[in-house]
């Protein structure tokens, strides 16, 4: 049987050592927690990309820049490339906001890479010397960043890009352009080595189909692809049937270099 007496010490014993718990928890180290700032910008001065701080927009037209017009809406920016790269470098999350919505993507501290987008999405960033292409995913639209091929008239060291989304392409076809060169190892992982030759991939049964300039004719965004490395870019239907009827499961040659040409179906 337990003494009523002995109830209170032990009572009191409790209280005094959940208090100087509570004391020493006061006075314990909070873990600090990063918060990426973003860019306090009118809505009208931010482009459908605007990556922040590192953003300006132009507008449009822009004399001598010439846009498919089967892109119904777009935005011009000029991105600065260094700062962006350093950023990137420094291995901290990059601000942005994507159809004025504010996110951040972790791209693990590299120029060119895959992340995931704060706002449930995905993201690939490539910056080489002045030149940026960027793909982003969300909420079911896809927006890309690409080159106009133009410098620009404000700051001429900076190259003018053209901003749009899928949304804004009259008659996209859901078919999204895979394009890889095998020889500078984008599908080593996938069973690719980087260094096969043609008698190597014979040699494993893969069928060598050569792809030549007039091919490159009826497969637009292919031959834009192979010279700016931009991937999963929209396709129409009949770019989507020529490369599944010649190329998909195959391995094509062009200039002596080897790809992996297919699409994906959004």
């Amino acid at each position: 049987m337990v003494q009523k007496g002995s109830v209170l010490p032990a009572l009191l014993l409790t209280i005094a050592v959940t208090a100087l718990a509570v004391g020493f928890a006061a006075f314990a180290p909070v873990a600090e927690v990063t918060v990426t700032p973003h860019e306090e910008i009118a809505p009208e001065d931010r482009a459908l990309v605007h990556i922040d701080f590192f953003t300006e927009k132009r507008d449009t037209p822009f004399e001598g820049v010439y846009i498919l017009s089967s892109i119904l809406r777009y935005d011009l920016a000029v991105y600065d490339t260094q700062g962006i790269r350093d950023s990137l470098l420094s291995g901290e999350p990059l601000a942005l906001h994507i159809a004025g919505r504010p996110c951040t993507v972790n791209l693990q501290g590299t120029r060119h890479d895959t992340g995931a987008l704060s706002v449930d999405g995905r993201a690939h960033l490539t910056v080489s010397g002045n030149v940026l292409r960027g793909y982003f995913e969300t909420g079911g639209v896809a927006y890309w960043v690409e080159s106009t091929g133009r410098y620009d008239t404000e700051s001429p060291e900076n190259v003018l890009y053209y901003v749009f989304s899928s949304a804004d392409v009259k008659g996209l076809s859901g078919y999204y352009l895979t394009l890889y060169n095998i020889g500078n190892g984008d599908l080593q992982d996938s069973g690719y080595p980087a260094d096969w030759t043609k008698a190597d991939f014979l040699s494993a049964g893969y069928e060598i189909v050569p792809l030549t300039d007039a091919d490159l004719v009826d497969l637009p965004r292919v031959n834009e692809t192979l010279r700016t490395g931009f991937n999963e870019v929209p396709i129409s239907d009949s770019e989507a049937v020529c490369i599944a009827k010649s190329y998909r499961g195959k391995i094509a040659e062009y200039h002596g270099n080897y790809y992996v040409i297919d699409f994906i179906t959004a």
